[in-house]
């Protein structure tokens, strides 16, 4: 997948400005909100948002375009931009720190909108679906090819780098969602990513990634 930046999507080519496409995406996040992706229908957003459907469609053609859309204005796409454009110039174990600190960030960011997607991709809709093994696909490749930097400098083998890509975004992606959890079923009320959380989390990522680091040369 290209990133943003190199291949606009149809979204951003057709017509970005104006109050009434943000009001269209904010009527679209409550009503997914409420009643979840897939049982809100393209009417009821018009509806929402006080326009007929033919003039919804001159902003957004889908459900799926406002779904990116949202990915996209919530920083996503950028973060993925970013990650895949990184020269791996702090050290091994420092970068990946890095990485993790501002993915928890966006993470936190992000929570109510992210609980929503979840939910429907859990439930099998396949738009939901889809959106989300797209950016958890570009994750891993991301962090793949941020492991290469640092292997083709002889600190780390690169035939690990699959491996280890799955193993961060699994490590990662399992505490977030752990933490999203918490949130709304936990006992007690919590803070998404409080700075406990954000070190315990990059400690083990660094953790993880220096056991796959080569012994320095003698």
């Amino acid at each position: 997948m290209t990133t943003r930046d190199s291949e606009p999507s149809r979204a951003n080519g057709r017509g970005r400005g104006g109050g009434r496409r943000k009001s269209i995406l904010s009527a679209a996040e409550r009503l997914f909100a409420d009643r979840g992706y897939a049982r809100t229908s393209m009417r009821e957003i018009a509806g929402a948002v006080g326009v007929t459907d033919a003039a919804l469609y001159k902003h957004f053609e889908s459900k799926r375009e406002i779904l990116e859309v949202l990915y996209e204005e919530r920083g996503f796409f950028r973060a993925m931009d970013e990650l895949e454009s990184l020269s791996g110039k702090p050290g091994f174990e420092e970068q990946f720190r890095r990485n993790t600190i501002a993915s928890t960030g966006l993470w936190e960011a992000n929570a109510d909108f992210l609980r929503v997607i979840f939910t429907e991709a859990l439930i099998a809709d396949a738009m939901a679906l889809d959106a989300h093994l797209e950016l958890m696909s570009r994750w891993r490749r991301g962090i793949e090819r941020l492991f290469l930097i640092y292997a083709g400098r002889g600190e780390a083998d690169p035939a690990d780098a699959p491996l280890v890509a799955r193993l961060v975004v699994s490590l990662s992606f399992g505490a977030y969602m752990d933490r999203l959890l918490l949130i709304r079923h936990g006992p007690e009320p919590v803070a998404f990513a409080d700075p406990g959380f954000r070190e315990e989390l990059a400690n083990e990522v660094v953790r993880l990634i220096g056991s796959f680091r080569r012994p320095a040369a003698r």
